[in-house]
């Protein structure tokens, strides 16, 4: 088999690859700009519109999905959002809406855990995950699979087991007993008349 291209976002056939296969992740797109730089020059690799005027903004990793990913496309996704009434001013055939949020999608081979578990708790604001792959193709090709990654759900054990957090255990470990909050004939303490001040020592003439 013929080697895959290299996973490097630039590399040569991987950018155009993922650009066709973008359908893949939710339907027919229309692309309106690549390789945009955004927030702080840095680089938006599409933005695409769906039939229904929502907009893409699309960032690729080539190779892996890490929380630095997801920060650099919610900051791109915002300046994105931001600049989108002027863009219909100047192209008012412009099929984008700005009544509908614009979709935040990323792409890589894997994603982190705390990447996957942001997704889903973030799912109402519109993050979606696309992981992609090289496989064999016919006469020894390589080809490019795309497809939909699941956000994660906190709840779904790690592979490395929880610390238990030591502040959080001697919070809770006062050493007092079920008999520390009983008087001794079993029955709870009698509580001091409302305006009573219990804490005040005794007349020494009484």
């Amino acid at each position: 088999m013929s080697a895959a291209p290299n996973d490097e976002p630039d590399a040569p056939g991987l950018r155009q690859a993922l650009r066709a296969r973008l359908a893949a992740l939710g339907g027919p797109l229309q692309i309106l700009a690549e390789g945009l730089l955004g927030e702080e020059d840095g680089r938006i690799d599409w933005i695409a519109v769906e039939p229904t005027g929502r907009l893409w903004v699309v960032l690729v990793d080539g190779i892996a999905g890490d929380e630095r990913l997801l920060v650099r496309g919610l900051a791109q996704r915002a300046w994105v959002r931001a600049r989108l009434p002027d863009w219909r001013q100047l192209a008012r055939d412009l099929p984008a809406s700005q009544e509908i949020p614009p979709l935040l999608v990323l792409l890589a081979p894997e994603f982190s855990r705390l990447v996957r578990v942001a997704a889903r708790e973030a799912a109402g604001d519109g993050i979606r995950l696309g992981g992609f792959r090289w496989q064999p193709g016919p006469r020894g090709s390589a080809e490019l699979r795309v497809e939909p990654m699941a956000p994660l759900d906190a709840s779904v054990r790690s592979p490395h087991p929880d610390p238990v957090p030591t502040r959080l255990l001697s919070a809770f470990k006062s050493g007092l007993t079920d008999r520390d909050f009983e008087s001794r004939g079993g029955t709870p303490p009698p509580r001091p008349p409302e305006g009573s001040d219990d804490s005040r020592p005794p007349d020494d003439d009484s």
